[in-house]
């Protein structure tokens, strides 16, 4: 399937950016439910943690995530409409179990939950006026506020996991760190976007084991947590933004 997928990104990739087909939106974000609702903490970024070099705003680090997710070029409408071999749909790319999370979509079967593709059988909840995947595909200002709700979960997730080991993510911002890729040494420095575009790939938890263990996590096709960490970290953003 690896090299199955490999042959068929060019196919999907106009601008010679692969898209990020496997990642975290196939597994759920926390192994318990119960964790689900639990009360949000507020957690406080000292401005002078994050990088002095922006690479733009907000708004910049979004139409890079969803040039790097669609391989289609920013501002390109056919990006809200995308859906890749695997069902991954959206300028974001988002799978059942993402959409589930947020609201959107119910399901008792689906993709790494007792089926080994995503056939989108499941049920829409009509959660802002969206009852189908044809609809939630030609909603662009949903996908929009679907991502930040996602990005909110994410942000929720780390610090909560952070928290319970007696760690904060004001700890970590700010500064460098040097992880063994794959063999290879590569040196990062860990930002709020990174820390967020890093859980879009490979989810809150793998997040939290790459600052306190330094364990290095990959997709199916081998995308390192570290190489959305790098390139979407930087951008000025705060979790106001989401």
């Amino acid at each position: 399937m690896y090299y199955l997928l490999l042959a068929i990104c060019p196919l999907f990739s106009g601008n010679g950016i692969l898209p990020s087909f496997i990642s975290y939106r196939n597994e759920l974000l926390m192994g318990n439910d119960s964790n689900w609702f639990q009360p949000e903490r507020v957690v406080f970024i000292s401005q002078k943690k994050q990088s002095d070099i922006s690479k733009g705003s907000f708004q910049d680090m979004l139409e890079a995530l969803g040039v790097r997710e669609t391989g289609l070029l920013s501002g390109d409408p056919k990006q809200y409409q995308f859906e890749n071999p695997l069902s991954f749909i959206g300028k974001y790319q988002f799978g059942e179990i993402l959409l589930i999370r947020l609201g959107y979509y119910k399901a008792d079967i689906y993709y790494g939950h007792g089926a080994d593709k995503k056939d989108w059988q499941g049920r829409w909840t009509k959660k802002k006026g969206i009852d189908s995947k044809l609809k939630f595909l030609n909603s662009p200002n949903v996908q929009e506020e679907a991502i930040r709700e996602a990005f909110r979960v994410y942000w929720k997730d780390i610090n909560d996991i952070l928290s319970q080991q007696g760690q904060s993510i004001n700890n970590y911002l700010g500064q460098k760190k040097t992880f063994n890729d794959k063999g290879k040494s590569k040196t990062i420095t860990v930002t709020l976007s990174g820390i967020i575009a890093g859980a879009h790939l490979r989810g809150p938890n793998r997040v939290v084991e790459l600052l306190l263990k330094g364990k290095v996590s990959y997709d199916e096709l081998g995308t390192s947590i570290l190489e959305y960490m790098d390139i979407f970290g930087g951008y000025d953003m705060t979790p106001k933004d989401f």
